[in-house]
């Protein structure tokens, strides 16, 4: 079985300072593992059969391309769904007391759902 380790050599990278070097290797090993992780996902995607799963060197350049580009599907974390799930109770919310504008218990609940519906939105965008 072949190791993890990859050597890499960026031109012009020992020129950098030590802290700037570091977090080059931190990068350099994020993207390498969103490349691997999205090869294997269209390796998934592409299966034929009942064999088993072979990621190639083609999958591999064509995950590089989705990375570079910024086309990669990342998983959505549990809490922006429930983010947004708020923003969008809210907001339904929010239309249920507009119909009642001209009462005190309408004007609070419609401002009340608008402000927690957008603060809703902000965070989850975050996520």
């Amino acid at each position: 079985m072949a190791s993890d380790d990859l050597d890499i050599a960026v031109p012009g990278s020992g020129a950098l300072p030590p802290d700037a070097r570091a977090e080059l290797e931190i990068c350099l090993r994020e993207f390498g593992t969103d490349v691997y992780d999205e090869a294997n996902r269209l390796e998934v995607s592409f299966h034929i059969g009942s064999g088993p799963p072979i990621v190639t060197s083609s999958l591999i350049r064509e995950a590089y391309l989705y990375c570079k580009r910024g086309h990669i599907q990342r998983p959505v974390p549990v809490s922006k769904h429930f983010f947004d799930a708020i923003s969008y109770a809210a907001a339904a919310v929010a239309g249920v007391f507009a119909g009642r504008l001209d009462t005190p218990t309408g004007s609070i609940g419609f401002a009340a759902s608008l402000g927690i519906g957008v603060i809703a939105y902000f965070v989850g965008r975050k996520k």
